[in-house]
């Protein structure tokens, strides 16, 4: 099976934002602003716009948002819903990515020309909110927009960048950071994941329900369909993950690869 899809019990409430791994554990933001995860349910007290929800791991997790009334955007609480620490996570956030136990941020191009470090396109921060990274301010160049991030191993992250969308890898460990140039195949592709030295890409400026799976080098493969009713991003291991109001999806795409190369 290439998709497994999780339905959520929300009834009238819709998810804002979630997060999984491909074993279907969760972590959701719901429109009453209760947190879900697997294990039970807690409401918080603050009024959240725009935000996105990650786990940071068993006791904190991560809302970057803007809370009314609060002008720093990145805010870590326990599983009681007590806040632990609010942070300048910037503004224009595209994507956020827990990692090495750092939190990357990637940011749209409405960030272009900001001060660090929503100015940055990419930047890096630890767990008490200090920023560890910027690309732009760390003499990497210039970014103006991110489209898309993963996971990479267990200490770094790919990304995808505009202009010229380079592939860029960053470790976390050190901060090196390569950059490689990429196909025309799959231009404008807004998610991507990873699997054995392979990228798998979904969607392109020309073909918006494809993915692409490339092998770094000179091979392109063109494959499967993919239904825009949902956010999508890679989450590693050649799979996706997929959310809309009320459920989320694990796509396995190297899986419907596989099936479909074999008939």
């Amino acid at each position: 099976m290439s998709s497994t899809t999780y339905p959520l019990d929300c009834g009238k409430l819709q998810i804002l934002d979630l997060d999984a791994d491909e074993y279907g554990n969760f972590i959701a933001l719901m429109s009453n602003m209760e947190v879900w995860t697997n294990g039970g349910r807690l409401a918080l007290t603050q009024q959240f716009r725009y935000a996105c929800i990650r786990k940071l791991d068993a006791e904190r997790f991560l809302l970057i948002g803007h809370q009314v009334g609060v002008a720093d955007t990145g805010h870590i609480f326990d599983y009681t819903g007590r806040k632990l620490l609010t942070f300048d996570a910037g503004k224009y956030q595209a994507d956020v990515l827990v990692q090495a136990d750092q939190i990357v941020v990637s940011y749209f191009d409405q960030a272009a020309g900001e001060k660090p470090p929503s100015g940055d396109g990419i930047a890096v921060f630890n767990f008490t909110g200090q920023q560890l990274f910027g690309h732009t301010s760390g003499g990497h160049g210039f970014i103006l927009d991110c489209y898309c991030m993963c996971k990479l191993g267990k200490d770094s992250i790919l990304a995808y960048t505009y202009t010229g969308f380079p592939l860029l890898e960053l470790r976390l460990t050190d901060y090196r950071l390569t950059q490689q140039a990429t196909l025309t195949d799959f231009e404008g592709a807004h998610a991507l994941t990873f699997d054995r030295g392979n990228v798998v890409f979904c969607s392109s400026y020309e073909d918006r329900t494809s993915f692409f799976w490339w092998n770094r080098k000179d091979k392109v493969k063109r494959f499967g369909h993919y239904e825009q009713t949902g956010r999508i991003r890679g989450i590693g291991g050649g799979k996706f993950l997929i959310y809309d109001a009320n459920s989320f999806s694990i796509i396995d795409a190297m899986e419907m690869m596989r099936q479909e190369f074999m008939r």
